[in-house]
C-alpha cells in the first residue's frame, strides 16, 4: 500500500456501516452566512428537520458556508456559527464532513476551526493538490474489518473560487487566459475540478481495486458541478431526469476529465454537487447519476418549496447499487422553515 493511499484511508474515527447494512448521507450546502452579523435561525432549524427527517449516518456539506472571502468575519465567530448549526448533529453522534464552495476560502474558513469538533471529519488534504478540501472518506463492514477493504468510499473535491481565471487559481499569469464573449456553460471563467485532482483520484482508485480484486463503488462530492451536469438539464428524457431547474446550471467551463475518469474508472455511482441553489435536478449519464442539491441558506437567494439536501443511500449487500432522493425542508418542518 503506497503513503499516499494508508493516508488517505485513515479518519479521525472510522465510518462504517449500520446495524442493518446500510449507509446513509444527507448532502446539503449553500448556506451562504453573512458576513460580520448572525445568520438566518432558520438555517439550523431547516438542517435540524432533515437530519430528523432521514437520520444519516453522515452529514456532507458541499460548500458555501459562508458568503465571501472572509468567512463570517472572525475566527471566533466562525467556531459559533458552526457550534450553532452542527450542535444537532453533534449531539446525535453523527459523522459530519464538508468541503469548500466558491465563496469560501481558506482564509475564511481555516479547517483547523472544523477539525476541532468531535464529529467532524473534514481535513484540509493532500497539500501537493490544487486547493484545499480534496480528501476520500472510507466506509467499512459494520463490524470494523478492514481485511476486504471498505465496502464504499465518499469523494470530496474542492472545485475552487469563481473568482475569475482558471490559470489564477494554478499559479498561472493571467494572460494566458482567452476570454471568449460565448462560454459553453453560460458562465465566464468558472473554476472546477483542477487535473491533479482527477489524477489523485485515478490513482487511489485503481491501487484499492488492485489491493482488495475489486471496485469500491463511491460518492463524489464537490461544490461546482462538473460539466456533463449540463447534458441532464438539456437531456432530461434520455438522462431520466427529476427535480427542478429554476436558473442555469454553473457547471466548470474546462473540463479536466474527471467524469471520463470516474466512467472509465467504474466505480463512481454518483455525483453530487450544489452551487446553483434553486435547482434540484438528478439524472444517469452513461451510468453515473448525477445531481444537484438545492441551497440551504436563508441569508441568499432560495425558494422554499425547494430548499432541502440530496439522500444518498447504500448497501452493504448491493453497495453498486444507490438509493438517492432530493428530501424538501418543507415537508419535514411544518411551515418549511419559516420563522
Amino acid at each position: 500500500m503506497t503513503e499516499t493511499l494508508r493516508c488517505a484511508l485513515e479518519t479521525k474515527f472510522p465510518l462504517r456501516m449500520n446495524e442493518k447494512g446500510i449507509f446513509r448521507i444527507l448532502c446539503v450546502s449553500d448556506f451562504h452566512a453573512p458576513c460580520g452579523r448572525r445568520w438566518d435561525p432558520r438555517l439550523k432549524k431547516a438542517l435540524d428537520a432533515l437530519v430528523d427527517a432521514c437520520l444519516p449516518d453522515l452529514v456532507f456539506i458541499a460548500g458555501d458556508l459562508t458568503h465571501d472571502d472572509e468567512g463570517v468575519g472572525s475566527e471566533k465567530l466562525l467556531r459559533e456559527y458552526i457550534a450553532d448549526i452542527m450542535a444537532h448533529t453533534e449531539e446525535l453522534g453523527i459523522a459530519w464532513a464538508h468541503i469548500p464552495g466558491n465563496h469560501d476560502r481558506e482564509t475564511g474558513i481555516p479547517p483547523h476551526v472544523f477539525s476541532a469538533f468531535s464529529h467532524c471529519l473534514s481535513v484540509r488534504g493532500d497539500e501537493k493538490l490544487s486547493g484545499y478540501g480534496t480528501y476520500l472518506l472510507p466506509v467499512w463492514p459494520h463490524d470494523g474489518c478492514r481485511e476486504n477493504g471498505p465496502v464504499c468510499c465518499v469523494w470530496a473535491f474542492d472545485t475552487h473560487t469563481g473568482l475569475g481565471r482558471y490559470s489564477e487559481s494554478l499559479g498561472l499569469p493571467p494572460e494566458w487566459d482567452l476570454n471568449l464573449p460565448k462560454m459553453h456553460t453560460g458562465f465566464s471563467h468558472d473554476d472546477g475540478v483542477h487535473f491533479n485532482q482527477t489524477a489523485w483520484y485515478w490513482e487511489l482508485s485503481a491501487e484499492m481495486e488492485a489491493l482488495y480484486g475489486r471496485k469500491i463503488p463511491g460518492v463524489m462530492f464537490m461544490h461546482r458541478p462538473p460539466t456533463e451536469m449540463y447534458l441532464v438539464g438539456k437531456n432530461p428524457t434520455m438522462t431520466g431526469m427529476t427535480g427542478e431547474i429554476r436558473e442555469e446550471i454553473g457547471a466548470a467551463d474546462i473540463n479536466t476529465g474527471l467524469f471520463a475518469a470516474a466512467y472509465e474508472r467504474g466505480d463512481i455511482r454518483a455525483i453530487i454537487s450544489g452551487h446553483d441553489h434553486i435547482n434540484t435536478c438528478g439524472g444517469t449519464y452513461m451510468g453515473i447519476f448525477l445531481a444537484e442539491d438545492g441551497g440551504l441558506g436563508y441569508d441568499v437567494y432560495g425558494d422554499d418549496d425547494l430548499r432541502g439536501g440530496r439522500v444518498i443511500e447504500f448497501s452493504a449487500a448491493n453497495p453498486g447499487d444507490i438509493r438517492t432522493w432530493h428530501l424538501h425542508v418543507q415537508d419535514c418542518l411544518p411551515g418549511g422553515g419559516e420563522k
